[in-house]
């Protein structure tokens, strides 16, 4: 499978959404806590126009979206939000490719800086495997899981 990634444009913003609900189901969350999230996995227009969100395509005639995350500039640093991979695409590099680019982008912005992550519980190794070193946790209780947490990584731009 061949991709390719560019900018989020808020025509997107539809699919991307969808993309963000079936990787998030991917996991095998209870219905519930997919409708409790519902909002959180919803990618609007306005969104796309105040970060900068990047999508891969597949390299085909249907150009199908197959990932996307999004960098969000906190001023001291940045966050790594919405990286979303769609399952038949696990494993051939979108993620990472991605995660790549946000950081080439925050690094022309602001060189050295620190890139936060709140990690899905799921998707922790591979943040481990793109270099993001565990920096702490915070809550996310949910229903029938209130001790439920989110590991925090950090990701540093080249100087």
């Amino acid at each position: 499978m061949r991709f390719t990634t560019r900018r989020a444009t808020s025509r997107d913003a539809p699919r991307l959404t969808a993309l963000a609900r079936e990787a998030k189901a991917h996991w095998g969350y209870p219905a519930d806590w997919l409708d409790v999230w519902r909002d959180a996995l919803t990618i609007t227009p306005d969104y796309i126009e105040r970060h900068t969100v990047l999508v891969a395509s597949l390299k085909s005639e249907t150009r199908a979206v197959i990932g996307m995350c999004a960098l969000e500039d906190r001023e001291t640093r940045w966050e790594l939000a919405h990286l979303w991979v769609a399952p038949c695409a696990h494993g051939i590099g979108v993620g990472r490719a991605l995660v790549e680019q946000a950081l080439t982008i925050a690094s022309q912005r602001r060189p050295g800086s620190v890139v936060r992550v709140e990690s899905d519980p799921n998707a922790a190794g591979f943040y481990r495997r793109v270099g993001a070193r565990e920096v702490g946790a915070v809550p996310a209780p949910m229903t029938g899981d209130p001790a439920r947490t989110l590991p925090v990584f950090e990701l540093r731009t080249p100087e």
